[in-house]
């Protein structure tokens, strides 16, 4: 390999076998020229995407946002790989340097975008949200800027959609938009707030989180022969817990055009019986 573009110490542009790779690592730029070889034991990183596209946008990202940028992004990637025990595709190096350009531009102007989805990002997605709360402390440490914590749920997205063991690409935010719409209508017809510690409420939120999935896939009714019987049992014996999925059941028709079908139906009821009895369990202890 060698020298193409030095960005700065950290962070080269290299030539290997006529194809271009982005290099990271400590002082590998350093009083570094075009033509020069690679030292490589100082790469800590690699990104040699195959596509001419990522290299399209990567010429442009690089003329109008400063290389720093880019080596805090790299910085975060890896940070996040290692604490998420995953691995990213190389267009998250793209759109998380754009992202905090102007994060930290919006900052600076005063200028702050609420995330909507915040609270479900945070409850939904845990890991990918502390990954995420690690990277603006990152930010923090290298520009000593302390950005909302509006931005940690939008970067928790990015690592999400970005993720090459779960991708969830385009869907993501639709997805967690309309777990938010299924937890809002259970609690409004409850009349109580749900706990995100208890285990029910994890169990449910797991059932939650795979049946917004197959709704956005319009494949709901794809599983096998409905239970009827089961569901006349459900209904009679979990009655509030069946008025909340019959609200839910409503909802996503009439929003997603999707009828969930009554093996559904007979999850849904379960799973909200459950975080019902967990509720009923701390209520019946405190009066001990």
């Amino acid at each position: 390999m060698k020298v193409k573009q030095v960005f700065n110490n950290n962070v080269l542009l290299a030539s290997q076998g006529g194809q271009e790779v982005v290099l990271v690592g400590r002082g590998i730029g350093f009083k570094q020229r075009p033509g020069m070889p690679i030292e490589r034991e100082k790469v800590s990183q690699v990104f040699a995407p195959t596509d001419d596209k990522w290299f399209t946008l990567f010429h442009d990202l690089i003329q109008n946002i400063a290389p720093d940028y880019l080596e805090l992004s790299a910085g975060i990637i890896k940070q996040a790989e290692e604490m998420l025990h995953t691995k990213f595709n190389d267009y998250l190096l793209i759109s998380l340097t754009d992202h905090l350009d102007f994060a930290v531009t919006r900052y600076k102007q005063k200028i702050q975008i609420h995330n909507e989805i915040l609270w479900e990002i945070k409850n939904y997605y845990p890991n990918e949200y502390q990954a995420a709360a690690a990277a603006l402390k990152m930010v923090e440490q290298h520009l000593k800027i302390r950005l909302p914590e509006d931005e940690a749920g939008f970067i928790a997205i990015k690592f999400l959609e970005s993720s090459i063991d779960h991708p969830q690409s385009s869907g993501t935010v639709k997805i967690t938009k309309l777990i938010g719409d299924i937890v809002q209508i259970i609690q409004y017809q409850l009349q109580l707030k749900l706990d995100p510690d208890t285990m029910s409420y994890r169990r449910f939120l797991v059932h939650v989180r795979f049946l917004a999935e197959r709704i956005l896939q319009k494949k709901i009714n794809k599983a096998g022969s409905d239970d009827e019987f089961l569901f006349q049992h459900v209904v009679k014996k979990y009655p509030a817990s069946y008025e909340c999925t019959k609200k839910v059941t409503v909802f996503i028709s009439k929003q997603m055009q999707v009828k969930l079908s009554v093996n559904e139906q007979i999850y849904l009821t379960i799973h909200i019986q459950r975080i019902l009895d967990d509720l009923n369990k701390k209520t019946t202890q405190k009066g001990l």
